[in-house]
């Protein structure tokens, strides 16, 4: 296990993981809560079919270029989102819509990429990203932008979580919730745009609900359920990642089934002391 710590890549490859799993399992406290589970499988396919166009396009090469496509396409899905839940008579749920443009994304993925010689190699790293091959710099990027995207919902926490708790309420004493809520997917659009490029499709939506679901599984109080979430998603990455290197499997795959296996002993666990209590 200390060899995989003295290995350059792995620990650019953790401190990746624990940059994700750090906004990821605070973003994914909303997502729960407000029962838009697969918004960011949705989101992050989005941001994935932005790459394959720039792949198309020959533009893969130009960081930013790729990066500005792949945000477009997950913008237009944060206003549609935003503009959905806004409706005040929803007959059809949200997830319903999300999971339409999950699958439809996805299926335009496989036609952009079908005619491209490179395809399947963008096609699996838009599923599983690049973890052990990230540049440093890459990562340091990435992280000033979560840190300016993280001060932004320290000072927007308010109605974030009035909306997040009680969005019909929040509706009530005149907070538009299409402005909010757009403004809310929009940043998340930020976030889950620079997520799959670095630990694809898959992970990234582990790394947003599962440490959530296990925050919220252990309290009720949301600073606690923040705690714990951010804790079991750190330890999975070491987990992850550690068995990764010595089995010599994907990184990210690695990640996502640590997540599910400490999670399954999370609840166990929990189980286990409600019987004896």
């Amino acid at each position: 296990m200390t060899a995989a710590f003295s290995l350059p890549f792995f620990r650019t490859a953790l401190l990746a993981c624990f940059l994700l799993a750090g906004i990821h399992a605070y973003l994914g406290f909303h997502v729960v809560r407000r029962g838009v589970i697969f918004v960011d499988l949705a989101l992050a396919q989005m941001a994935a079919l932005g790459v394959a166009v720039a792949v198309v396009l020959g533009r893969h090469e130009d960081p930013l270029q790729t990066y500005l496509l792949a945000l477009g396409m997950t913008m237009v899905g944060a206003a549609c989102f935003a503009w959905l839940r806004s409706q005040e008579r929803q007959h059809v749920p949200l997830e319903a819509f999300i999971g339409i443009v999950f699958a439809t994304a996805q299926a335009a993925v496989f036609l952009v990429l079908a005619k491209s010689p490179s395809g399947p190699e963008h096609l699996k790293e838009t599923l599983v990203g690049a973890l052990f091959t990230v540049a440093p710099m890459h990562v340091v990027k990435t992280a000033v932008l979560y840190a300016v995207i993280g001060i932004a919902h320290w000072l927007l926490r308010g109605p974030f979580f009035e909306i997040t708790r009680d969005p019909e309420g929040a509706r009530r004493r005149g907070r538009n919730l299409f402005l909010w809520d757009f403004l809310f997917y929009g940043i998340f659009g930020f976030v889950v745009t620079s997520s799959v490029q670095i630990a694809g499709v898959l992970l990234v939506f582990g790394l947003l609900v599962i440490p959530a679901v296990a925050g919220l599984m252990t309290t009720e109080s949301t600073g606690l359920a923040l705690l714990v979430g951010w804790a079991f998603a750190f330890t999975a990455c070491v987990v992850g990642l550690v068995g990764s290197v010595q089995l010599d499997l994907p990184a990210a795959p690695s990640v996502l089934v640590s997540l599910t296996g400490l999670l399954v002993l999370l609840g166990i666990g929990l189980q286990l002391r409600s019987r004896r209590g």
